[in-house]
């Protein structure tokens, strides 16, 4: 088990709410820890040894606690069981517990998160200057050539630190960022999302295929032009798929709240109170939940309507919640306590990603102009240089026909009057523009967050507008040395 306080927390408020929902109805203890040990958080199986300590070996809940907490070793995990063991030494109720140590682990959670944005914020433009830096030293370094050679240990050394900074940079925004999962992964999931990653499969291993091919002909521009065309399906609808999950993280609070609250002034079922909803309220969950009504009212099983409901919808957020709501009713909890509690742990959460999707796509949508800016500079100079080092050829050319191959022994033994080979130099600019455009592919994902396929989208245009820059900018610089 990770002992990384980020994972535990966020897993954690999730565990404690649930718990606190199921334990609403007043079960037996065991009872409790069954359901809450069938769920998919990290940090059940701390649980999950506490009863099987408690059930299989004999011992008593509270000493089971207080040595499944020695052994753990996340400091949050640890003082958290022990309080347990305190709790139900003293007698006090589970109940009340859980629904004060889930309020504590959510607002412990909200701080971190939000500390975590502010870090990954300002993050954000150290990054954007490391990249702004290492690009000037690698213009620098190529400018130095129309003076001299470069030594191949330098190059070396040059392509290490370049990887080394642009490599750290990535690294620092994946660990400030708040770790979060927002997409419900089961069978297929959404349609959106299931397109997008069997075009994921399919396009992508042809692109690279036939990116190779044509580059052994038109150059590297055109593989990565072709690389990032086949990215760009699977990116365009996984972002559609992002964005329809911010949407349904806003209308789960309100789909929760009201459900809960419907069923208790009825008194009545789920399927009962769905269809007493105002289904035009929920927003975007309004064919979901008719769908849902649907199962429901055919008299199949609820958990298996719930989880198509689930699935259909892929978002965690909802995952989460529902199991909440579903799994507290199920065991005697009252439809408007247990609702209430849901919905306030996914009106936070649903804060939270709204707060970070506005510190995020600034920094993510800056770093698509930043990166062809960059680019294009890079390839631009390579070809002034290379424009120098042929003039210098041709003028030492010219001069040993005039004079006959002595008009150069006249002249002082200067490094600028003699012909560099640019091959290394070459090679380290393609190296940095490979490397850059798989950091700017990265880092917008992991600051923004969501499904992986979100990298998708990003490198389609990193890798376009390397492309681009390559294919492009050299005819253009060309033609104007040329005039």
């Amino acid at each position: 088990m990770s002992s990384d306080p980020a994972v535990i927390s966020f897993d954690l408020v999730s565990n404690m709410t649930y718990m606190a929902s199921v334990a609403s109805g007043g079960p037996p203890r065991d009872v409790i820890l069954e359901w809450t040990i069938k769920q998919n958080y990290k940090t059940v199986i701390y649980f999950r040894q506490v009863y099987l300590l408690a059930k299989r070996a004999g011992f008593e809940y509270s000493r089971a606690f207080q040595m499944v907490a020695r052994k753990a070793k996340a400091e949050t995990m640890k003082t958290l069981l022990l309080r347990f063991a305190g709790a139900i030494s003293s007698g006090y109720p589970e109940s009340d517990f859980l629904r004060e140590e889930a309020k504590v682990q959510r607002e412990q959670f909200i701080n971190g998160y939000y500390r975590s944005l502010e870090t990954m914020t300002k993050w954000g433009d150290a990054y954007a200057a490391l990249l702004v830096s290492v690009s000037l030293v690698v213009v620098v370094a190529m400018i130095t050539t129309m003076l001299s050679a470069i030594a191949d240990l330098f190059v070396i050394a040059l392509i290490m630190a370049m990887f080394m900074v642009t490599g750290f940079g990535v690294y620092i925004i994946y660990r400030t960022a708040p770790y979060e999962v927002k997409a419900y992964r089961s069978r297929k999931g959404p349609k959106t999302r299931w397109l997008a990653l069997r075009l994921f499969y399919i396009l992508v291993p042809i692109g690279v295929l036939l990116g190779i091919y044509y580059g052994f002909f038109y150059g590297m521009g055109a593989t990565m032009i072709i690389i990032g065309l086949s990215l760009a399906p699977s990116g365009v609808l996984a972002y559609m798929d992002d964005r329809m999950l911010n949407k349904l993280d806003q209308d789960t609070p309100t789909f929760i709240r009201s459900l809960g609250n419907v069923s208790a002034a009825l008194g009545a079922t789920v399927a009962t109170a769905l269809s007493k909803l105002d289904q035009r309220s929920m927003g975007n969950l309004e064919p979901y939940i008719n769908r849902l009504q649907t199962r429901l009212k055919g008299q199949i099983a609820p958990d298996k309507c719930w989880e198509a409901f689930r699935d259909e919808v892929g978002c965690e957020l909802m995952n989460r919640t529902t199991h909440m709501f579903a799994d507290g009713i199920a065991l005697g909890g009252p439809p408007d306590k247990v609702g209430a509690l849901a919905a306030e742990y996914a009106t936070d959460a649903a804060l939270m990603r709204a707060r970070r999707n506005v510190s995020a796509a600034p920094f993510a949508y800056l770093t698509i102009p930043l990166h062809f800016a960059m680019t294009g500079l890079m390839v631009f100079i390579l070809e002034i240089i290379k424009a120098f080092n042929s003039k210098i050829a041709e003028a030492i050319a010219e001069m040993e026909a005039q004079s006959g191959g002595t008009g150069l022994a006249s002249l002082p033994d200067l490094p600028m009057f003699n012909v560099q080979d640019t091959g290394m130099l070459s090679v380290l600019t393609m190296i940095a523009l490979l490397s850059f455009t798989v950091a700017n592919a990265f880092t917008p994902k992991f600051a923004m967050g969501g499904h992986p396929l979100n990298t998708c989208l990003f490198g389609s245009i990193t890798c376009v507008m390397t492309g681009f820059n390559l294919l492009i900018v050299p005819p253009i610089a060309g033609g104007l040395l040329a005039g």
